[in-house]
């Protein structure tokens, strides 16, 4: 396809008074309600005269897995769902008044393999499950009649990918009609090339399509801050002929930017308007933050010229029983949750995040690590051919139609994001090759190489596979070889080498992909259960500009045995709930006072049941037998903590002399009543928490996220057991019954159990988990008073009468 570029010559302001936008003239309408779903497979489905009067009514977004029947016949790699092949359909029409103009029908993603009909006629096909995609549907509309979109699903071919995928259109779908000359959907690049308090020369490549006859067009950009004022507008004219495209470049400075940072995300808007005539026929709203990035080979990442340490964690798409049709309420929740532990970044893993996850990023001050894809091809993951069980996969983990779209999806996933300041790193991979091996260098050179062909303002990367263990020598110069073609030294699970890479100054800063949350591995050892953070090596390394710990929320899939539904290893459970891994992180990432004791099931040195992406089995329950010794530990980034049992001090401890941070007590005799642990910084007390023998079940409790509803919201209530003086009972394994009164509905209910395959995805009933769940509501309208009623047998209930707002 040809290009035209266009350069103008910047033009700046700074005293521009509040601007009330216009209507839109592009018309983006959400296209997720009113489809018909079945789970059977027909290509008559596809007919514009089939009857599918019978079939499913749904809205979307739609996981058809999450709502089959678990099996221990199905797979473990995709949490024992069922798959299978499924039809959508919906009718829509189009006015008389639109014939002649530009139509998209756009999908956030389809999982997977997916085909494309309108009105009987085959538009195309999308293969990769994540990747956000459109159709110019045009020519295929009737403006006379209604139309039928029908779109196939095959995801029956099991396990398909190493996690819980889902199945289905499972994110947003989008209907886009504009003028036949428009911006390109995705068509604007906005860059900050120098960065300021002072100014900001902000850099707009605007890219133009047009399917009209020659046309003189005027491309507008005009940049709004947080509060709609406008601070900057360019102009330029372009001669355009048919069916070509054109990329207007524009450089307008901002005078005083508020600067996107992890504290005080500022964003900006820029409208680019295509006018014909003095007549606007398209308008294109892009959203981006002013910030400037550098990566140093010494001391790591810099944002805004500001040296930070990446607190990363690694997140899949899906959030337990709501399987991967996941509410943006529910990530926003997960995401305040991980913010208030310290975490500043976030690993797209493995695949590309729905579009309104990444605004969420670039609004809540996350830096980003987007990521493409997880396996390029079959990169012989089951290296034993004969290994069986449904966990394995003799054909590896790759999408098979990888080498046909990976150019195709790579580059729209690139021009979707790229506006979003949160995305400080490309990845193009995940765990493919050892750093020895051709492949691995082979696709690195490839893959690196095409993304920054599209934008090289950020590093590329891939999330590298570690290899086998060796001689440690000989591992540390295979690493820094095959990240030749990469711009940092990035490797999964590799930080016990990263002190000897920084050593051979390789020109380029250290950063851990992949983390376990707990335990470390030595130089010539992988799994050695050294009790030590990967943390740690990031705070004794200036090179080391991060890690992202595996995981950050846990996810289904990826089980070996029935029932566990899928990894513990979060920081957060499936209801979002905070772990103790979490309490750890927030000793080690924030800097407010805080502090939290937790009690081990057994020995505090005894790993043998903790695997090796887990922790030593512990609680925080004081229900213990009378005058039997207990491990403790504390988490805490105070100095010096006093434990007092009912009121009586029985240790002190100094934070210093636990170089891994993990203050342990040993043979704590139990006595009912309290255990205080009280932090102290110079000599002052700051903090304390306390584990309370309680009483028996007496009460359920709602505390809801809001009381006050309107219309559409998603509404997070987490139910606690109390007991007769209100403490939370953290043993109770009561069950809880619930009903919704009015126009609302219950999306999920839960408990954050890996294990819990009789209660998992029931929306009616459910079992307490350390004393407490979480119940998700969807409001659908507020007509009607909506009320939230719990009963517990033996036990008080709880009702919560929501508000209109």
């Amino acid at each position: 396809m040809k290009y035209q570029f266009l350069l103008i010559v910047f033009l700046s302001t700074v005293n521009f008074s509040v601007f009330a936008q216009k209507e839109e003239v592009r018309k983006k309408v959400n296209f997720n309600a009113d489809w018909k779903f079945t789970l059977s497979d027909s290509l008559e489905y596809s007919e514009v005269g089939f009857d599918d009067a019978n079939w499913e009514k749904i809205n979307l977004p739609h996981d058809w897995s999450i709502e089959t029947k678990l099996s221990k016949e199905n797979s473990g790699r995709n949490a024992w769902f069922s798959c299978g092949i499924g039809w959508y359909r919906k009718e829509f029409t189009i006015t008389k008044e639109q014939k002649g103009e530009h139509v998209e029908l756009q999908f956030d993603a389809i999982y997977r393999n997916s085909k494309i009909w309108i009105n009987g006629t085959y538009v195309g096909a999308q293969y990769n499950g994540f990747t956000s995609f459109y159709f110019d549907i045009s020519e295929y509309l009737n403006y006379d009649k209604p139309n039928r979109v029908a779109v196939r699903v095959d995801n029956s071919i099991q396990p398909s990918a190493r996690w819980y995928t889902g199945s289905g259109i499972y994110r947003n779908t989008w209907l886009t009609i504009t003028h036949p000359t428009h911006v390109k959907n995705w068509g604007t690049k906005i860059t900050t090339p120098s960065v300021s308090l002072k100014e900001a020369l902000i850099s707009i490549e605007t890219t133009i399509e047009n399917y009209k006859n020659k046309e003189e067009v005027e491309v507008q950009t005009t940049l709004y801050d947080a509060n709609n004022t406008k601070v900057g507008i360019a102009k330029t004219k372009i001669k355009t002929t048919l069916n070509k495209s054109y990329t207007a470049l524009q450089n307008i400075k901002i005078i005083n930017p508020k600067l996107w940072t992890i504290d005080s995300p500022n964003m900006y808007t820029a409208k680019s308007e295509v006018l014909i005539n003095g007549k606007v026929v398209d308008d294109y709203i892009s959203s981006f933050g002013v910030r400037s990035i550098r990566f140093d080979a010494k001391k790591g990442f810099f944002l805004n010229d500001k040296n930070i340490k990446m607190k990363g964690v690694c997140l899949h798409v899906d959030a337990g029983s709501l399987g991967v049709s996941v509410p943006i309420q529910v990530w926003e929740r997960r995401l305040k949750h991980l913010k208030s532990i310290g975490c500043n970044a976030i690993r797209t893993a493995h695949n590309v995040a729905a579009p309104e996850f990444m605004d969420l990023c670039d609004q809540m001050g996350f830096l980003v690590m987007d990521e493409f894809a997880d396996k390029w091809n079959d990169d012989g993951f089951v290296r034993k051919k004969n290994k069986k069980g449904n966990f394995f996969n003799p054909s590896g983990f790759a999408n098979p139609y990888f080498e046909l779209e990976w150019q195709k999806n790579y580059e729209q996933s690139v021009r979707r994001d790229v506006n979003h300041p949160s995305v400080v790193i490309w990845s193009v991979g995940n765990e493919n090759h050892a750093p020895e091996s051709i492949e691995q260098k082979v696709g690195l050179k490839k893959y690196t190489s095409f993304v920054r062909s599209i934008d090289d303002t950020r590093p590329v990367i891939s999330g590298m596979e570690r290899g086998r263990d060796g001689v440690p020598a000989q591992k540390v110069k295979q690493i820094i070889e095959t990240c030749e073609y990469m711009d940092l030294i990035a490797l999964n699970y590799g930080e016990q080498w990263c002190t000897a890479i920084g050593n051979q100054h390789p020109g380029k800063p250290f950063v851990s992909t992949e983390s376990y949350t707990y335990f470390n591995s030595t130089p010539e050892k992988r799994f050695a259960n050294i009790e030590k953070s990967p943390w740690l090596d990031v705070l004794e390394n200036d090179h080391n500009m991060g890690l992202f710990l595996w995981v950050g929320a846990d996810y289904l899939g990826e089980s070996k045995k029935w029932p566990k539904l899928g990894s513990d290893s979060g920081l957060l459970d499936f209801a979002g709930f905070k772990s103790n891994k979490a309490d750890f992180y927030q000793s080690q990432w924030t800097e407010e006072p805080m502090i939290k004791t937790y009690v081990y099931n057994g020995d505090a040195d005894d790993f043998s049941t903790s695997g090796r992406w887990g922790w030593p089995p512990m609680h925080s329950s004081w229900n213990l037998e009378k005058g039997k010794q207990y491990d403790l530990v504390t988490y805490t980034n105070c100095e010096v903590v006093e434990l007092y049992l009912n009121g009586k001090k029985i240790g002190a401890q100094n934070r210093v002399d636990f170089p891994n941070k993990i203050m342990k007590w040993k043979n704590i005799t139990h006595q009912p009543g309290e255990l205080k642990a009280v932090g102290f910084i110079n000599g002052k007390q700051v903090c304390d928490f306390m584990l309370v023998t309680t009483g028996n079940t007496y009460k359920l409790k709602l505390l809801p996220q809001s009381s006050k509803v309107k219309s559409g919201d998603v509404v997070h209530v987490e139910v606690n057991m109390l007991d007769k003086k209100k403490n939370l009972v953290n043993d109770s394994k009561a069950i809880v019954d619930f009903t919704v009164e009015g126009n609302a509905k219950i999306l999920a209910i839960e408990n954050g159990d890996v294990n819990d395959v009789a209660y998992f995805g029931n929306k009616k009933s459910m079992v307490l988990n350390n004393g407490k769940c979480l119940v998700i509501l969807k409001i659908l309208n507020t007509d009607k008073e909506i009320v939230l009623k719990t009963t517990s047998k033996k036990n008080k209930g709880d009702m919560l009468v929501f508000k209109t707002k």
